[in-house]
């Protein structure tokens, strides 16, 4: 199976189980990707929030928002939102960062990394990280996929690994372990 098939099998097996809505985070050019996968691949109907601030069904029918508040309501089990949302400190982000997930997939995990250099904000998680640091702490499966070996920092590993582990001891061990 290719990366975004096996995630999105992944996920929905994990949201069968009803542990809650399951959000896919992905760069704006995959979401239309991962909704045909969805739909095509396993028969199941998924929304893509749109730059209209609408969901999108899997129908091609946009279904209409009181704005972006409503980015947190996916009238689906599945919702798949651009990762520039969370990039870009939207009023959107907010939103997603009120809400329990039951899955939470980012795709493309290699983004989420500190910021390298020498500067102000070197060693600073951007904004992709932060926000998975804290959604992970309230989200009861975590799916991270990525294609791109991540070859210039080990410290980009283990921020991933750190986006796994967040709220689960279990998974890099207790603190100071």
């Amino acid at each position: 199976l290719g990366k975004t098939l096996s995630l999105a099998t992944a996920a929905v097996l994990a949201s069968l189980l009803g542990d809650g809505p399951v959000l896919i985070l992905c760069p704006a050019t995959l979401t239309q990707q991962w909704q045909v996968e969805l739909w095509d691949k396993l028969g199941v109907p998924s929304a893509v929030w749109t730059k209209k601030k609408t969901w999108l069904d899997h129908t091609g029918h946009h279904i209409l928002t009181r704005g972006p508040e409503d980015v947190a309501r996916c009238p689906y089990q599945i919702g798949i939102v651009s990762t520039g949302l969370v990039f870009q400190l939207g009023p959107e982000r907010a939103h997603l960062l009120g809400r329990r997930y039951g899955t939470l997939v980012l795709d493309e995990a290699h983004r989420a990394r500190r910021a390298g250099g020498t500067g102000k904000k070197a060693g600073e998680p951007n904004n992709l990280l932060a926000f998975m640091l804290e959604s992970a702490k309230i989200s009861r499966h975590i799916l991270l996929g990525t294609g791109t070996p991540i070859q210039t920092e080990v410290s980009e590993l283990w921020d991933l690994l750190g986006i796994l582990g967040c709220g689960a001891d279990h998974v890099l061990g207790r603190s100071n372990s």
